[in-house]
């Protein structure tokens, strides 16, 4: 009733006060006027049922102002409403003091809700400044000037709006954030590179902020989305300014893109790689030098526009005369700077958890009876966390050191406590081992992610076919796995390609065992929950799947559990993540 009445208040919506209707953004360094970006849209070419948030600054009380914040602001909001075909309910557009941090938050949860069958947009028009190269750094709001003593109040963590727009029932999700800010106070820096989220972070967790209905991160059924991140630069590298001209360059050159600039193979559709390889072309070639521009682009290559048509600008008009206009294989020569997401998603599914067939001797009693799980959609990673990771994380002070003289290692003949660990082990390359629940668990809080469900981890493994090892049917091999009699030690992680899942993830038989958040019982499958299952509430040990370079082929089976103290650690025991 209440999205009825909406729709009917929202069917003679106009555009929202003081809108603009025509920009000028400028001139070409060869002299061509840039298209005006509010130029009348067509007819929508796609109707969607995305949510969208654009925040616009123009006018900053302490720092320099942004010129063209608000026309670039307009002129999303009239691409979302004019060519993607959003209703207007769907769009918050925030202009100046509009954009509190609190107005930010709660226009991300709107989107969040109506997006929920699309994907949710944040465009982001202003300045932008991180703390250190690996930090997420903060959008700057109308009131702030670039200092800490700012922050709570006139400025919105990047960490904050990544955790909102990250999770949800939406299955994607794209950022723009189009900032610089020049002259940034010592220690901050201009801009901020894409964020490889999460990092770790001087406290060894991230920063969560005071509970309330709109300030913390909303996890409702914690599923990820699909997430494509886009950023100006990162000092020396951000672009804020429109080449020849005092306009916002990312925003202008992501809609352009956006409309059909970035379409480079032509078949009338645009890809998140597509449109940074095409902002990155068009800002090295109006902007020649050594300090060459750098935005960046963080997540998956999902697809974000199609039936597009609108053709790029020629390279000769980006290009000041007097000189060779440049090649585009020669601009390009420096790779863009995409950072792929490493995880693999996991789409809302089910699936039968258990031994996989009737008569099967190897399958155990606490593998029965089968049961059909639905899963809400998750990630985890493509590889077991290695012993380089997990010493980052012990330095940045967000994880506990290793400690030999606790963990049971397997030294050929028993599993001795405190014994030495053979060096291939501890090699940077290697899955971490001699890690307990408590450390894995940490490891993964550290990073914003948390241990796969049992169930989420048997999905990855035996995918919604049954099958019986990670890789398929056939039987195990050296080449497929590391378990007893290929070598008595790990091996790097992700070196048997033969015995990834057909999804791409790594190592979950053989190796190292897991990890997994399940209590262990040996009943679990009695009473089972059928619904994203967290097995029992209580108990002793935790959940260990997936064999290690100790165990036997049958140990290797993606059906395969078993129990271990949480508090005790193996050199045969390791972990991954998930989200």
């Amino acid at each position: 009733m209440r999205r009825l009445l909406s729709l009917l208040l929202c069917a003679a919506c106009g555009w929202p006060d003081g809108l603009p209707t025509t920009a000028a953004p400028g001139s070409m360094p060869g002299g061509m006027a840039w298209p005006d970006p509010l130029r009348p849209a067509p007819a929508p070419a796609q109707t969607t049922e995305d949510a969208a948030v654009i925040v616009a600054i123009e006018d900053y009380a302490r720092l320099a102002d942004r010129p063209g914040a608000r026309a670039m602001g307009a002129a999303w909001y009239r691409y979302f409403r004019g060519e993607r075909g959003l209703e207007p309910w769907r769009i918050t557009l925030l202009r100046d003091a509009e954009a509190s941090p609190r107005a930010i938050a709660r226009a991300v949860e709107s989107a969040r809700r109506r997006g929920r069958n699309g994907a949710v947009w944040v465009v982001f028009i202003g300045h932008v400044a991180s703390s250190s190269p690996g930090a997420y750094g903060e959008l700057w709001l109308a009131g702030g000037d670039g200092t800490d003593a700012t922050i709570d109040a006139h400025a919105y963590p990047i960490e904050r709006l990544l955790g909102r727009v990250g999770y949800g029932r939406h299955a994607r999700a794209v950022v723009v954030l189009d900032g610089c800010l020049p002259g940034a106070p010592a220690p901050a820096i201009s801009g901020t590179w894409t964020p490889e989220t999460p990092r770790f972070l001087a406290t060894g967790r991230p920063d969560r902020p005071r509970s309330s209905r709109w300030s913390s991160p909303s996890r409702v059924h914690r599923e990820p989305a699909d997430v494509a991140i886009y950023s100006a630069g990162l000092g020396p590298g951000c672009v804020e300014r429109l080449p020849g001209a005092d306009f916002p360059a990312l925003s202008y050159l992501a809609l352009g893109g956006l409309r059909g600039w970035a379409d480079r193979d032509g078949n009338g559709n645009v890809g998140a790689v597509e449109l940074l390889t095409q902002v990155t072309l068009m800002l090295r070639a109006a902007i020649p030098g050594p300090a060459r521009p750098r935005p960046s682009l963080y997540g998956v290559d999902v697809p974000l526009a199609r039936r597009v048509h609108v053709p790029a600008p020629a390279i000769a008009h980006l290009h000041a005369p007097g000189g060779e206009p440049p090649r585009e294989r020669d601009l390009l020569a420096e790779p863009v700077a995409w950072t792929p997401e490493t995880m693999v998603r996991f789409d809302r599914s089910s699936f039968v958890m258990g031994c996989p067939r009737r008569g099967d001797r190897e399958c155990e009693r606490d593998e029965k009876p089968t049961y059909r799980v639905r899963l809400s959609r998750f990630a985890v990673d493509r590889f077991e966390v290695t012993q380089a990771e997990y010493a980052a994380c012990v330095a940045a002070g967000a994880c506990t050191p290793i400690d030999p003289a606790r963990c049971f290692v397997w030294t050929g003949e028993s599993f001795d406590r405190g014994a030495a660990v053979p060096e291939p082990l501890t090699r940077p390359d290697h899955p971490a081992v001699c890690i307990n629940y408590v450390q894995a668990r940490a490891y993964c809080d550290a990073l914003g992610k948390q241990l796969p469900t049992e169930a989420e981890w048997e999905r990855a493994a035996a995918g919604t076919t049954r099958r019986r090892f990670p890789w398929g049917d056939a039987e195990p091999t050296c080449a497929r796995a590391q378990f007893d009699g290929c070598g008595g030690f790990t091996r790097p992680v992700g070196r048997g390609p033969l015995g990834a899942t057909p999804e791409g993830v790594h190592d979950l038989a053989g190796n190292v065992s897991e990890w997994v958040r399940d209590w262990y019982a040996r009943d679990t499958y009695v009473r089972p929950l059928r619904s994203d299952p967290l097995g029992p509430e209580y108990g002793l040990v935790r959940v260990v799947r997936g064999g290690s370079y100790y165990d036997g082929a049958s140990v290797l089976r993606s059906a395969y559990r078993y129990g271990l103290n949480p508090t005790s650690s193996f050199s045969t025991v390791g972990f991954r993540c998930a989200r």
